[in-house]
């Protein structure tokens, strides 16, 4: 087949969409497909490119409304001479989306979406979203031939918002274990991170409103354990001032045992996963974070909030634990527990990697998203 993927945002811009995405269209190319990606140019990159045989065009962003590219470049590619036997949307909230809908009322190709979650907000963007929801997120819907949402409460959202429950699929983020192999302590690691023998607690995530990192650092005030916090992430645009309040949050609190890392290779964030004592999810909203899995992959203990999403896949004191979101004297009670309790640690930790091992691997969430493509294919025939 011939697909083409549309998305915002793609490599080198780090989140997980673009993971998603990016490791999706080199699998199809593996399996003998000709994929091409069309996406916005954040970072500034080449424009064209071909890398491990995905063709990559990346179109000009005339501006980031509530971190939403406007790329008109894709809808005048998309309407152009090039056919496609098949068109895979990442997001119903992305302007891009948009955009491929709207072109595909003129070329008619089958459309694929997948809806990577949510997002709440509050002020004006709330009323801006709910205005969204009314009106361009039903067209979306209604004009997408399969719909794929990654976790039954995100079908539940979906279906609220207008999406044809024949329309859905519940198709999972996956992971291609072959990358996380589990290790021992390295060699200097605690003099780098400065532990010394603290329990190393992990953040990893963009420092945007939504991730509730503000609450993890209210909550470590009220931390009885002897541990460290290591933040890794940084900035997306247009939220750089939520990284100055959290950091400021740091300095009023007179905390010392927070460490703002920035973005870290892969290599440096195994060793993070591979030494680290407890993981940290704190959204205040998700689709199904990849960070999540990826934790649980290296046999980490995960202490997530329990909004939708998370709780699809932690199932609380067997495979993880929950806590209230936004409740950080919760937050902090929970991690004293679980930094004092080893073998309790141990226990989740394993049951999380069992859990990813047979619910998440990547070729079998492959399998059933060529699956979707195959019968929209058959039916537009």
């Amino acid at each position: 087949m011939k697909i083409l993927q549309v998305c915002s945002l793609y490599p080198p811009h780090v989140g997980g969409i673009e993971t998603h995405v990016e490791l999706l269209s080199k699998s199809l190319v593996e399996y003998g497909h000709d994929v091409t990606v069309y996406t916005s140019n954040l970072p500034k990159s080449r424009r064209i490119e071909e890398s491990d045989g995905v063709k990559v065009f990346r179109f000009s962003s005339i501006c980031s409304p509530m971190n939403n590219q406007i790329t008109p470049g894709i809808f005048v590619k998309m309407i152009g001479k090039e056919k496609f036997d098949l068109i895979h949307v990442h997001s119903h909230l992305h302007f891009n989306s948009n955009l491929a809908i709207l072109s595909n009322k003129i070329k008619r190709n089958p459309i694929i979406l997948t809806s990577h979650g949510t997002v709440t907000y509050s002020g004006y963007k709330e009323l801006v979203n709910i205005l969204y929801n009314k009106t361009i997120v039903k067209i979306v819907l209604n004009s997408s031939n399969k719909i794929i949402a990654l976790t039954p409460s995100q079908a539940k959202i979906l279906i609220k918002l207008g999406a044809d429950p024949n329309k859905l699929s519940i198709i999972p983020n996956g992971l291609d274990l072959n990358k996380f192999q589990i290790a021992d302590n390295m060699e200097n690691f605690n003099i780098k991170y400065r532990a010394f023998g603290k329990k190393l607690i992990l953040y990893v995530g963009s420092l945007i409103p939504r991730k509730g990192l503000y609450y993890l650092i209210k909550a470590m005030s009220y931390v009885k354990s002897d541990a460290n916090l290591l933040i890794v992430g940084d900035s997306i645009q247009g939220s750089h001032h939520y990284k100055d309040i959290v950091k400021r949050l740091v300095f009023e609190e007179k905390l010392k045992n927070i460490i703002f890392l920035g973005r870290l290779s892969n290599q440096e964030l195994s060793k993070l996963y591979n030494n680290v004592d407890l993981f940290i999810l704190p959204s205040l909203s998700e689709g199904l974070p990849l960070t999540l899995l990826e934790a649980m992959a290296y046999r980490k203990c995960v202490l997530a909030t329990n909004i939708p999403g998370n709780l699809d896949v932690i199932k609380n004191n067997q495979n993880g634990m929950l806590f209230n979101a936004g409740d950080f004297l919760d937050l902090a009670k929970k991690i004293d527990y679980l930094l004092d309790n080893h073998e309790l640690r141990k226990q989740l930790g394993n049951e999380a990697r069992r859990d990813v091992e047979e619910n998440y691997e990547w070729n079998k969430v492959l399998n059933k998203i060529l699956d979707v493509y195959e019968e929209s294919v058959e039916k537009s025939l």
